[in-house]
């Protein structure tokens, strides 16, 4: 699933309101660069942490574990 950082950000505020979150509450904990304008990141959110591809073309969301 290929995902703009607007439609992620979209999904965590609305993941934050359904659990009555700030959206603040997200956070990259981990940043891996994999090349020039591509990286992993781990991003933790509501117990969860998500690893996030980001490329030129956008971000991918490749998985999802709870804490």
């Amino acid at each position: 699933m290929t995902l703009t950082v607007g439609a992620l950000v979209d999904g965590l505020k609305r993941r934050a309101a359904v659990l009555h979150l700030p959206a603040r509450h997200a956070q990259v904990v981990q940043s891996l660069p994999l090349g020039p304008g591509s990286r992993l990141l781990v991003v933790e959110f509501a117990g969860r942490k998500l690893l996030v591809g980001q490329s030129r073309a956008g971000l991918s969301l490749l998985g999802e574990t709870a804490e």
